[in-house]
């Protein structure tokens, strides 16, 4: 903000912080077997008819099993869509 500006403007930033710390809070949690390569903040795509689920999830959190035949869990958050 320093600079000023029209690119550095105070309804800039406030647009940027709202869209950054506002959502519907829509999550899911999915039990599935173990997929190693994923990490918490990976952008996931979900489509499952059955639950009407459909769009773009970001991982919060991971859980993996220490046995052979567990399973995982995942929490994700609905990723919001820039306007």
């Amino acid at each position: 903000l320093a600079m000023g500006g029209s690119s550095n403007s105070a309804y800039n930033k406030v647009r940027e912080l709202l869209y950054q710390n506002t959502s519907y809070n829509e999550s899911i949690t999915l039990q599935t077997i173990p997929i190693y390569y994923l990490e918490p903040n990976t952008r996931i795509t979900v489509n499952d008819n059955e639950s009407n689920i459909h769009g773009d999830y970001m991982i919060s959190t991971i859980s993996l099993p220490l046995d052979i035949s567990g399973t995982m869990s995942i929490s994700a958050t609905r990723a919001l869509e820039r306007v």
